[in-house]
């Protein structure tokens, strides 16, 4: 029979921080310390803790003890208070993570709080005691489903409620409230604990499941168990085994709640192995070595695990399963410059660290020295492969921008970007991928550059667009750079040129009047050279012809101005509308001998013009200058005469009458 043990069985970090304030406190002094509350929801080890002379208090009231423990679950202000008011010395052992949860709750403002979890568990009567704008306590999606309230929605959850269940109820609050903040509170330990155990379950034919029956958390995990279809017992201690339960078993899996000591885990361990002879040693060595992984000896340079319990400005102390906190520094956090602590890491965070000092009173860690560590591996294997690797960009220096690799690397200012970027400020804060260009260990020397990994990329990209463009199509780009004969657009990793004459229909004398770098468009492909990488595009092809409205705007014979664009020996082009342009010949320039069209015309003077033909598929215009200048000469003689004639009627008309006022 094989007996798998969960690796998160027994105590959590913030239970195991608890009992051991608890047992340093009591130590050899019994009478002197009392919990209040139950310690942990486990009779055996309220059992074990009164033999010490630790009692568990339910009230304050006339205590003799001198010491009073406040359990991990926390308590509410007002309680706090009281038992501050008894004059007592007060040791608060409350989880870091429930810590984080009273924090927030107790930084809302004008929010109506929903606490996801069990309303009769301490921890949660211990939050219910913060809230002051409203609340409400859920466990199911029906509870869910029947909130009302009118104001902004804040949810924190029970730090071991189920990670599955939880799912389902987010969704119908997040349906049900626009205004709302969620904070997904459930302890790293208890989800890796559940999910732990979900596996564990799937490949066992029995479930034991340890610890205490009030033990909220320990009852998540047999119901995890249950809903994968084992097989599963939920036992307090050996004594609840049955023998029989293990006929024709072949793997049993045990798993433990939070509050479950480690002498009882390998009492159940050891008390299943005795049911079968065979392969007994293998197989308990197997399981005793994750029950014995917290209890080694620690030493200089071992590596541990743990969770931070406490961020002051200058070092952070963290839970490690030791018999006491081990401490890091400041400048062993991080090689990062911060002012205060709480900038890297927060309270509940796992943080992975290496031994550096070990006394009987104190315990060194640093993060840095193992993140260093593994990063040199990871930048060494990048550099002799040639591969990117990513990084946060921390800090301009002088000369260049500081990445942060797990360790210091240096980009200089020419190596940032394919183009100089003046302001290397905008890059702090962003994740980059460079290439290592230059290391030396022995000098701490990381030189990276951005610039290789984006020509890298840009090449890559460039071969893609070369195999797969097709001239006749229109594809997408981003103008990159104007000249005075065309604009250079990216269409993929390679700068198509848009010639002058391609960006329009009418005559562009700088490709400023049409574009302007940085901009999207489309563009038509007219040739792709790929053995040159030369790209020809056009714009002016993928725009309106405005010939087409030449037919139905001109007919011939019609009177218009005009704009003159060009000279040239032969004649005037004159621009009707744009992208139209007509020729005045010098011929029809002047009645008047015109030995060139300059000496009377100038670029962009308007002038009338009379259209002689037009020829919409030959895309040509024949004006005339001088039929104009005749039109308008005979308009004006014409009314001129009228003028005249009419002048004298009136003279005739009004001399007549006088003549016949004579009479």
């Amino acid at each position: 029979m094989q007996v798998l043990v969960s690796k998160y069985a027994g105590f959590c970090p913030g239970v195991k921080r608890a009992v051991k304030l608890t047992l340093q406190h009591g130590e050899g002094k019994p009478g002197r310390v009392a919990t209040f509350g139950p310690l942990v929801h486990n009779a055996q080890m309220i059992e074990h803790l009164a033999a010490k002379g630790i009692r568990t208090l339910d009230s304050v009231a006339d205590a003799p003890e001198e010491i009073i423990v406040v359990r991990s679950h926390g308590v509410s202000p007002s309680v706090m208070a009281a038992l501050k008011a008894t004059g007592k010395n007060i040791v608060d052992a409350t989880c870091p993570f429930v810590s984080k949860i009273h924090s927030i709750v107790d930084s809302l403002d004008n929010r109506c709080l929903i606490v996801i979890g069990d309303a009769h568990h301490p921890e949660v009567q211990g939050i219910l005691g913060r809230a002051r704008y409203g609340v409400s306590v859920i466990d199911d999606e029906d509870s869910a489903s029947q909130i009302h309230t009118d104001l902004p929605v804040t949810v924190v959850v029970q730090t071991t409620f189920d990670q599955q269940k939880l799912k389902g109820i987010l969704a119908i609050l997040q349906e049900k409230f626009q205004d709302i903040e969620i904070h997904n509170t459930i302890c790293s330990s208890t989800r890796d604990r559940q999910r732990e155990v979900a596996e564990l379950a799937k490949k066992s034919d029995l479930m034991l499941v340890i610890g205490g029956k009030n033990s909220a958390n320990t009852g998540k995990l047999v119901a995890i168990c249950k809903q994968s279809g084992v097989e599963t017992h939920y036992i307090q201690s050996v004594s609840n085994i049955e023998p029989h339960w293990f006929s024709n078993v072949f793997t049993v899996g045990i798993a433990a709640g939070a509050s479950t000591p480690e002498w009882i885990i390998r009492e159940v361990v050891d008390m299943v192995m005795e049911t079968n002879n065979e392969g007994i040693e293998e197989v308990k060595e197997d399981s005793n070595a994750i029950l014995d992984e917290q209890s080694k000896p620690l030493g200089v340079g071992d590596i541990v695990v743990g969770n931070v319990v406490q961020v002051n400005p200058d070092e952070v102390l963290v839970d490690v399963g030791y018999k006491m906190e081990g401490l890091i520094r400041k400048d062993e956090l991080s090689f990062r410059k911060v002012e205060n602590c709480s900038e890297l890491v927060n309270v509940g965070d796992e943080l992975e660290a290496e031994i550096t000092r070990l006394t009987e009173d104190l315990l060194e860690l640093s993060v840095r020295k193992l993140t260093q560590s593994k990063a040199w591996k990871t930048v060494k294997e990048a550099f002799d492969n040639q591969t990117s690797v990513s990084g946060r960009v921390v800090e301009v220096v002088k000369g260049g921008l500081i990445v942060d690799l797990g360790l210091r690397a240096f980009m200089p200012a020419s190596l940032v970007d394919l183009r100089f970027v003046e302001d290397l400020s905008q890059f702090v804060g962003q994740e980059v991928t460079v290439l290592v260009i230059e290391l030396e260990r022995r000098r701490n020397k990381v030189i990276v550059s951005r610039k290789a990994q984006l020509m890298r990329e840009t090449e890559a990209k460039k071969a893609e667009t070369l195999a797969t463009l097709e001239e006749g199509t229109t594809v997408k780009g981003i103008v990159r750079r104007l000249t005075n004969f065309g604009a250079f657009v990216d269409i993929g990793g390679i700068d198509g040129l848009i010639h002058i004459s391609e960006l329009a229909h009418h005559r562009v004398e700088h490709p400023s009047e049409v574009l302007k770098e940085d901009q999207e468009l489309d563009v038509y492909v007219i040739k792709v050279d790929a053995e040159s990488e030369r790209v020809s595009l056009s714009l002016k092809r993928i725009l309106p012809d405005p010939w087409t409205e030449v037919a139905t705007k001109f007919k011939t014979g019609d009177a218009v101005e005009g704009k003159v664009v060009r000279l040239a020996d032969f004649g005037a082009f004159v621009e009707l509308i744009p992208g139209v342009d007509g020729l005045v010949h010098v011929s029809q320039i002047s009645d008047e001998h015109v030995e060139k069209p300059e000496d009377v015309l100038a670029t962009g003077q308007v002038v009338k013009v009379t259209i002689l033909d037009i020829d919409v598929q030959a895309k040509r215009v024949s004006l005339s200058m001088r039929d104009a200048v005749r039109t308008g000469k005979k308009f004006a003689k014409e009314e001129r005469h009228q003028e005249s004639s009419i002048g004298a009627t009136i003279g005739e008309r009004l001399g007549n009458f006088f003549d016949q006022e004579d009479e």
